[in-house]
């Protein structure tokens, strides 16, 4: 290893600058109360953001720095100090979810936390594991998730503070709201194009809007949980990866069992009865600690649920030319399954009415222009006659 904790290779530019390597020991030191040598630093997988520091003692930590723009431009510096906000803030929950905040020097641009034990995430189970697993595995991240939205409804002052003090100008909401104000526009004229009725949508949107903001459910949510940010490990699941983090309605979270995963790569559909099985898990883990659900939280999550087909206008434009590669699948089959499961939820709730009409209008369209799309099903949940997702070259298991 050369002195700055990069590999040694010569050719090669050190993965830890000398700063970085400095403050890691000085922060590693103080939260372990004994002087630390960094002796081995490697990026994890492809993310030259994210590093696995090794000490001499044989322990081991993960290292954070803002990620870098694909294209050039300055690093960003506000999911940074989201992650960061985020991690402080979770480490008050009496039961850590997410991995323990081990410290940060914001001048060298660098956050330690924990490395969580090895284990498997959701995305491993629902890909490469069996029916029982994937199950329990759900039924795991939904009690999860709970236990974070339970924890921190009525403690959203304290994370407010925080998440001011490491990103003051990262826009305090959701970003799902500001795409879906952003798209909201285009979602009616690509609905108009398709001969569906939009007279009245507008409203409701102003109206989901509103709500996904966050009224009594309102608290901390992840905004990103995809099945492969999370580990179950020592028999519990672990949450991770909060660059996406802010206030809101839970729901914009809770919906993700629902879509499912709508900003994931790692799509297929969920059975009913397992997706029945981990929503009642979050809300038994919202009972235990004494918040309750109501008929307004199946409102909330039908709120999502059409949020989330409005922000994804432009994707409907480019799926109507041609068709592209997302992780397990493709385009189309996500926005056919996104539209049916709002437009049930909608008719289930009552709510939505207008929303729902042109969500059934596109679904149909989508039908009869791509009769091909299929959407498939996670190996682990297919039954008999059900299409299995691929699984991508790139994806590493246990990563």
């Amino acid at each position: 290893m050369d002195e700055d904790g990069g590999v040694d290779d010569r050719s090669a530019a050190p993965v830890l600058s000398a700063v970085e390597h400095e403050a890691a020991e000085s922060l590693l030191g103080d939260a372990w109360g004994e002087p630390v040598e960094v002796c081995t630093a490697e990026v994890v997988w492809t993310r030259d953001h994210v590093v696995r520091l090794g000490t001499s003692d044989g322990r081991s930590a993960i290292l954070k720095r803002p990620r870098q723009h694909p294209h050039g431009g300055r690093p960003d510096l506000e999911a940074f100090g989201i992650e960061l906000a985020s991690l402080e803030y979770l480490a008050g929950m009496p039961t850590p979810v997410a991995p323990r905040f081990l410290g940060a020097d914001v001048n060298a641009g660098i956050l330690l936390m924990e490395e969580l034990p090895a284990g498997r995430s959701l995305a491993d189970s629902l890909l490469l594991g069996d029916r029982a697993a994937a199950t329990a595995d759900m039924v795991a991240y939904a009690t999860a998730l709970g236990s974070v939205h339970a924890w921190s409804i009525g403690r959203t002052a304290e994370f407010e503070h925080t998440r001011a003090r490491y990103s003051p100008a990262a826009d305090p909401r959701p970003w799902w709201l500001g795409k879906i104000e952003r798209e909201r526009g285009r979602f009616l004229r690509v609905a108009s194009r398709f001969g569906v009725v939009t007279e009245g949508v507008d409203t409701e949107i102003d109206r989901l809007v509103r709500m996904l903001r966050g009224g009594r459910y309102r608290g901390f949510i992840h905004g990103d949980l995809c099945p492969d940010n999370v580990r179950l490990a020592d028999g519990r699941m672990r949450i991770f990866d909060f660059e996406e983090s802010s206030l809101g309605s839970a729901a914009l979270d809770a919906a993700y069992l629902l879509a499912p995963f709508p900003s994931c790569w790692c799509f297929a559909s969920v059975p009913a009865d397992i997706a029945d099985l981990a929503m009642g898990a979050y809300r038994s883990a919202l009972g235990a600690s004494g918040v309750e659900v109501g008929d307004d939280f199946d409102a909330e999550l039908t709120a999502a649920l059409a949020g989330w087909i409005v922000a994804r206008a432009t994707l409907i434009e480019r799926a109507l030319k041609s068709d592209r590669d997302w992780g397990t699948t493709t385009i189309r089959p996500r926005l056919v399954s996104w539209t049916e499961r709002f437009a049930a939820a909608a008719a289930a709730t009552g709510t939505f009415p207008r929303l729902r009409i042109a969500a059934e209008g596109l679904h149909d369209r989508f039908r009869s222009l791509w009769p091909i799309a299929v959407v498939p099903a996670y190996p682990a949940l297919a039954g008999p006659g059900s299409t299995p997702v691929r699984v991508p070259g790139w994806w590493e298991p246990g990563l």
